[in-house]
């Protein structure tokens, strides 16, 4: 049985790691690095966002939004915490 593909479109923001926290930073009016795509599973969605950022290659948090229709299962805990390219401290 095929799946259904669902439509998603992943935004990246500007984040960093700070104090030993992700800190996000959002400016009102800002253009940000969006890409829409059509798949079937939330582990498909997160591998499409990761490539996205990856591509992308500054540190940032990846959204995932559902455009339309259901949420495929487990979506909610594979796409929250989603930080890319974000160097740790160096331990002197």
């Amino acid at each position: 049985m095929a799946k259904k593909l669902r439509d998603f479109t992943v935004t990246l923001y500007p984040a960093h790691l700070e104090r030993g926290f992700y800190v996000t930073k959002f400016d009102f009016g800002q253009e940000l690095p969006q890409k829409s795509f059509q798949v079937a599973t939330a582990d498909e969605a997160v591998a499409e966002a990761k490539a996205f950022a990856s591509e992308h290659g500054k540190g940032c948090h990846a959204s995932i939004r559902l455009d339309q229709g259901r949420k495929p299962a487990g979506f909610d805990v594979k796409c929250k915490n989603l930080y890319y390219n974000i160097e740790l401290p160096v331990a002197s």
